[in-house]
């Protein structure tokens, strides 16, 4: 997969962001669902591009599904109770294909611009995606729940680097299981810090901590008023979307 980081920051979608949406279209509408395109824009772009669509109308397309939103009103259908936002989203955009018989003229979406779009980017990560037969619903799934872990990740790096612990959490991320490289060796670990054993297993047991709670959190954002059993069958039902 490549290495860049994620277009701007990753904000992860809330409830009461698409409430505020929901009002007149004024800045402050517009502000409210340009952070649900940053959040969502890439999902979005796998899903129509492995519904079919070229780079260059995949790009068009996302464009208008995210206007669309706005100028019908689209997410003042949207309902906790139903279900979850990016079940609704995945609705939403299902229906937006549906109906979309022709392209609108780029000038015209051109005007309506919501999120800072990244072709060669969104392109060089799509190329990446498996090359097995996962269907649009799936690989949109998948990479909204991948883009959610990317930025938990990305958190915990930011606190570790406030602290002056760059290098140690450089060190200690293979421990979380994301790596594709062998199980880390504590010894060598210890070794690269100048620490000990024991040591080292004191830290990754605090990673890991923390970034559960990261994660906890960022996945709570997702629902609406959720207890802790929601919060973890959505992080059950994520992770088997990866």
């Amino acid at each position: 997969m490549p290495t860049q980081v994620l277009p701007r920051s990753f904000q992860t979608t809330r409830w009461s962001l698409v409430r505020r949406a929901n009002g007149d279209i004024d800045a402050e509408a517009v502000q409210a669902l340009a952070a649900l395109c940053d959040s969502y824009w890439y999902p979005i772009y796998a899903y129509i591009r492995r519904s079919g669509h070229s780079a260059h109308d995949a790009e068009d397309l996302t464009q208008g599904f995210f206007a669309k939103l706005l100028e019908k009103g689209t997410l003042a259908h949207a309902d906790p109770a139903k279900g979850r936002l990016r079940t609704f989203l995945l609705a939403c955009v299902r229906n937006f294909l549906h109906n979309e018989h022709e392209r609108a003229s780029a000038e015209r979406r051109g005007a309506h611009l919501l999120t800072s779009f990244d072709q060669a980017w969104a392109e060089e990560r799509f190329a990446s995606e498996p090359a097995d037969e996962l269907s649009p619903d799936r690989l949109y799934q998948r990479r909204w729940a991948l883009t959610l872990l990317e930025f938990t990740l990305q958190v915990l790096e930011q606190e570790y680097s406030a602290d002056g612990k760059r290098e140690l959490f450089a060190a200690l991320r293979p421990c979380l299981g994301f790596s594709k490289d062998k199980a880390p060796n504590y010894a060598e670990i210890a070794a690269r810090l100048g620490s000990s054993e024991v040591a080292v297993r004191t830290q990754i047991f605090r990673l890991r901590q923390r970034w559960r709670e990261i994660l906890f959190q960022q996945v709570s954002l997702t629902l609406d008023d959720p207890t802790s059993d929601e919060i973890k069958g959505e992080l059950s039902e994520l992770l088997e979307c990866v």
